[in-house]
């Protein structure tokens, strides 16, 4: 890890893009509602039996230029695993992230974020045990990449937001996809005794489906 967060340094990059900015977008929405359940299932059994945690390891080359860890989280119980590793230099970029790992079977994954989202880039299962929560945080303007979560248990837990107007709060449903607006403030707290599993990914503002309805 470097001594200069590459993450802080380069913020400046993910505030403006082409798409709409944060404001003029809802804070989440659903975007599919089709989720199959052999997706559901692929990421349960993968959040099940990875050994490790790849936020703070080799295979998320992010963490080797920042403490990407504590600027989440101080907690040792929250993990992620990442699917997609960077196929250039150029790592702190989300859109560098399109390799499908060969050491993961994420086979049904793959097809459903292929054929639904055309190029979701940074694939990754986020952990989240009981008891814990992320710290709230800024990720990626609307403008330069948008962010979609699809639950897979997340009974207990709840995505919040804080606006400059607004706190909001989001329970999200089995079978669904949503988009999460990462361009305010956010937070995932997860108070319950249940293991919060979700995968996560980035994608552009045009390959959103049902975009128009996110539009504030």
């Amino acid at each position: 890890m470097t001594e200069k967060c590459l993450i802080k340094e380069t913020r400046r990059s993910r505030v403006k893009g082409a798409g709409p900015r944060r404001h003029e977008m809802l804070t989440h929405g659903t975007v599919a509602d089709d989720v199959p359940q052999e997706v559901v299932d692929q990421i349960f059994q993968i959040a099940c039996s990875y050994k490790g945690n790849d936020l703070g390891g080799d295979n998320y080359q992010i963490s080797q230029h920042c403490d990407v860890k504590n600027t989440f989280t101080a907690s040792e119980t929250y993990s992620q695993i990442l699917l997609q590793q960077c196929a250039s230099d150029d790592v702190i970029n989300e859109t560098n992230y399109t390799i499908w790992r060969n050491d993961i079977n994420s086979d049904h994954i793959q097809k459903y974020l292929n054929t639904k989202f055309k190029t979701p880039y940074r694939t990754r299962i986020s952990v989240m045990h009981g008891g814990n929560e992320l710290n709230y945080h800024i990720d990626t303007d609307t403008s330069v990449l948008c962010r979609v979560q699809i639950p897979v248990q997340t009974e207990g837990s709840l995505f919040q937001w804080k606006t400059k107007s607004d706190e909001v709060s989001l329970n999200m449903k089995l079978g669904e996809a949503y988009f999460v607006n990462t361009g305010w403030l956010h937070r995932v707290i997860n108070p319950s005794n249940n293991i919060r599993i979700v995968l996560i990914f980035g994608i552009d503002y045009n390959n959103l489906p049902n975009k128009e309805s996110l539009l504030v």
